[in-house]
């Protein structure tokens, strides 16, 4: 449950923060929105229906959020309409209606330039995310519409998205650190990460998560500390001091001469004693800023690695809804039982930053393929047949689908492990 609702909730989160950005930056662009949905359709109600405006005959006109606009009305209408005045001094529009050339009315009838009918604020039945629908993606006629537009506010409204999602990720890395991140503890002392099978640390006793002391009389600051020291006793009684949970105790191990290949000595493996640390502010914000530039740079320069060999390429297959749900799942879970934060905002922010970069890809039905159009009208001079680029991001939707049907099954018969978040402490 834990699972599914954790998906439900981290996915609606970064994909309504995406459209939220196409919407701010289409409003500052003055195109038309014509509805902002919460989750996918169909609709279960409507909240909000903002004010609008209307350019009859070269004169701007306020649309009152209470008005409804005649069905069917668009630029280039025909119509007769009527005018009063707010409580601001604006003239609004209190009646209009479309007229037929031919009509009684047509001596007083003017043409519509250019119509925002206001966005209408939906809640919608689907709980993921939600959508921002323009006016005109494709179709250029439309006054308003984004097509209309110029190439470069185009591709700014369509990167606009993503651009939110990657400052979405800034703010929650800096704010995970804010709260509280893992650091290295000063000393660090020497943390037992395994104890390998038959060898003379679980022979011992040793424990993973044991923390070392002492080994001897020496203090051990440092995993060097431990492993010069060792070194120095190999085949003698090393008499280990040992923080056990709110325990102290004393355990001997004899650290073997000739290891097993692969194994050290005691037959343990080590990391440093973690702690949390708070970042101030403004040092969070900046190491938020480089952890975002930095997963950027991992994403993109993926295939290049793992051609290299240098990251496996099971490590790195791609992670579908189910593979994403147990990740979060396992985070969410994580953070309840233990009240720390920094799992959660940490893969919140790994996987807004995922949606970004995969979002600008140039792939047909992606914002990075509609980006990839506008690349090649500027390019050719002219624009592409509409109904043929909205025929190519329709086959690409429809792979993108079947693509992502396959990785969901791969997450099924092929799970993505889980990670432990108490492995830090």
């Amino acid at each position: 449950m834990v699972t599914v609702l954790s998906l439900v909730i981290a996915l609606s989160i970064v994909v309504f923060v995406h459209e939220l950005g196409h919407l701010l930056a289409a409003k500052r662009a003055k195109v038309v929105v014509e509805e902002f949905g919460f989750g996918y359709p169909p609709r279960v109600f409507t909240f909000w229906h903002s004010e609008g405006d209307i350019v009859i005959g070269g004169k701007k006109i306020v649309i009152p959020r209470d008005f409804r606009l005649p069905k069917g009305l668009q630029a280039r209408s025909l119509v007769v309409y009527r005018t009063g005045t707010d409580k601001k001094g604006r003239e609004v529009l209190t009646h209009v209606e479309e007229v037929e050339a031919g009509d009684a009315a047509i001596e007083s009838a003017s043409t519509v330039d250019r119509l925002d009918p206001g966005t209408l604020f939906s809640v919608n039945a689907i709980p993921f995310g939600g959508f921002a629908r323009m006016l005109g993606e494709e179709d250029p006629t439309f006054p308003g519409s984004l097509a209309s537009k110029s190439k470069i506010t185009r591709m700014v409204v369509l990167a606009a998205g993503a651009g939110m999602n990657l400052l979405m990720a800034v703010v929650l890395f800096a704010l995970a650190l804010r709260l509280g991140a893992p650091a290295v503890a000063q000393p660090e002392n020497a943390v037992v990460n395994a104890v390998a099978p038959g060898s003379p640390a679980e022979t011992s006793g040793l424990l993973p998560r044991d923390v070392i002391l002492r080994a001897d009389d020496q203090e051990i600051e440092t995993i060097t500390d431990l492993q010069v020291h060792t070194q120095a006793h190999l085949g003698v009684p090393v008499a280990l001091t040992v923080q056990r949970d709110d325990q102290t105790q004393r355990i001997t191990v004899v650290p073997r001469i000739t290891p097993p290949e692969g194994e050290g000595p005691m037959g343990i493996s080590l990391t440093p004693r973690m702690t949390i640390k708070q970042y101030p502010w403004h040092e969070a914000i900046w190491l938020g800023i480089k952890q975002t530039a930095g997963y950027i740079g991992l994403i993109v320069t993926l295939p290049i690695q793992i051609i290299r060999g240098l990251i496996p390429a099971d490590l790195a297959r791609p992670v579908g809804p189910v593979g994403v749900g147990r990740l979060v799942g396992d985070a969410v879970q994580f953070s309840l039982d233990s009240g720390w934060w920094f799992p959660v905002m940490q893969m919140m922010g790994t996987l807004s930053v995922a949606l970004a970069v995969t979002n600008l890809l140039p792939l047909p039905a992606l914002d990075g393929g509609r980006i990839l159009f506008v690349i090649v009208e500027g390019i050719r001079g002219r624009r592409v047949d509409p109904a043929k680029e909205g025929l190519v991001h329709l086959i690409g939707m429809l792979l993108l689908v079947g693509l992502m049907l396959f990785i969901t099954w791969q997450d099924l018969i092929n799970p993505v492990p889980s990670f432990d978040w108490g492995s830090f402490f």
